[in-house]
C-alpha cells in the first residue's frame, strides 16, 4: 500500500511539474528504458531520501539528466552534478531542444574542473560522439553554449565554487583523498547539494548574440 501511495503522488506532481518547468524544454525520451525511474524504492539508501524532494524541486528534466550523469560518471560528483545543472539551465535560457546545441568547455582534461564535460554531455546532447562539443585546456568551470545565433556563457558563482573546494579539502583530510571512504562520504554531500542548488541562481549568466 505504501509503495501504491507513493507511485501513484509521483505520478501527480511529475505531470503537473513537466507542464511548468519554463520554456526551453522538449521531452527527453528514452532509447532502451520504458521510462527513467522515480520510485525512491529502486535507488540505494544514499540517494533514495531525496529523490521525491529533488524531482519535486528542480523537475524531471533535471532528474534524468543528473540520473544518466551520475551513472556514466560512476559516482556522484559535485562537478558533474554542476555540469548536469548547467546544461539543463542553458537549455531552458536559450529554449534549445535537446540534441541542437553546440557547445566549447573550458573544464580542461583533469580533474575536479573536466568532471564538469560529463554532466554538459549529458544534460545537452551535445557530445564528442557527434561533434558538437569541443574542450580546451584552460582547466576553469567554464561553458559557452551556442544556438540560433545566441552565445551563452556559464560560469558557477564563487560561493559554490567555494563550497565545492572546502567540501573537497575538508573529505580529503578526514578520510585521504579519493579513498572508498572518501568517495562514500562524498555522495552523501554530492545529494544533498543536488536537492540545495537551485540551476537559476548557482551560475553567473552572459548572453550575447554572436554574428
Amino acid at each position: 500500500m505504501k509503495k501504491l501511495l507513493t507511485l501513484i503522488l509521483l505520478v501527480l506532481f511529475s505531470t503537473n511539474l513537466s507542464a511548468h518547468e519554463g520554456t526551453g524544454f522538449d521531452v527527453r525520451t528514452p532509447v532502451c528504458l520504458k521510462s527513467y525511474p522515480t520510485d525512491p524504492l529502486l535507488f540505494n539508501d544514499t540517494v533514495s531520501p531525496f529523490v521525491t524532494q529533488i524531482i519535486e524541486r528542480h523537475g524531471l528534466e533535471e532528474w534524468k539528466a543528473t540520473l544518466l550523469t551520475n551513472e556514466m560518471h560512476r559516482h556522484l560528483g559535485l562537478w558533474s552534478i554542476i555540469g548536469a545543472k548547467m546544461g539543463v539551465r542553458a537549455r531552458q535560457l536559450l529554449e534549445a531542444p535537446f540534441d541542437h546545441l553546440e557547445v566549447v568547455s573550458f573544464a580542461g582534461n583533469t580533474p575536479p574542473f573536466s568532471c564538469l564535460n560529463d554532466g554538459i554531455q549529458i544534460s545537452t546532447g551535445a557530445s564528442l560522439g557527434r561533434g558538437t562539443i569541443s574542450n580546451t585546456h584552460l582547466s576553469k568551470p567554464e561553458v559557452i553554449f551556442f544556438s540560433h545565433g545566441k552565445e551563452l556563457r556559464l560560469r558557477p558563482k564563487p560561493e559554490v565554487i567555494t563550497a565545492v573546494k572546502q567540501a573537497i579539502i575538508k573529505l580529503s583530510k578526514e578520510y585521504g583523498f579519493q579513498s572508498d571512504k572518501y568517495f562514500k562520504e562524498l555522495e552523501k554531500v554530492s545529494v544533498k547539494y543536488w536537492l540545495e542548488w537551485d540551476r537559476a541562481e548557482i551560475f553567473e549568466e552572459t548572453i550575447e548574440h554572436s554574428n
